[in-house]
């Protein structure tokens, strides 16, 4: 599948701010430097690293899941739009949304976010 495949971070844009907004330590987050996706029809595993820890992630298209990002809880639903995945979640600690994107786009994957009217980027290459 398209987002198969292991993908270290190759730049951001705004993620300093974003990450502000949501209240969390950016020059932690930026650390996030691994991530590692395999897809098997609708159910997808995520596995990212860094310097400072590692995450799992276990989910299905179109039903709701929990996951914590950064230390903040999330619930919420991926779904497939053509070649994107498009995800809502709410946090649990302020009910606030949070949009993501992830799409493949000239051999980069492309995760998008949008929180409290601040948009973000985070781009990987395909290791």
């Amino acid at each position: 599948m398209a987002f198969d495949g292991t993908w270290k971070l190759d730049r951001t844009e705004n993620y300093d701010k974003f990450m502000e907004v949501m209240g969390v330590d950016g020059k932690l987050a930026a650390q996030d430097n691994l991530m590692t996706i395999k897809q098997n029809g609708k159910q997808f595993s995520v596995h990212e690293s860094s310097v400072f820890n590692a995450s799992d992630m276990v989910f299905r298209l179109e039903e709701i899941h929990e996951y914590s990002m950064l230390g903040i809880k999330l619930v919420g639903i991926w779904r497939r739009l053509g070649l994107k995945l498009e995800g809502n979640f709410n946090r649990k600690d302020n009910k606030k949304l949070l949009k993501t994107e992830q799409e493949i786009a000239g051999g980069e994957l492309i995760q998008t976010y949008l929180y409290e009217g601040v948009e973000a980027k985070k781009i990987f290459k395909r290791e």
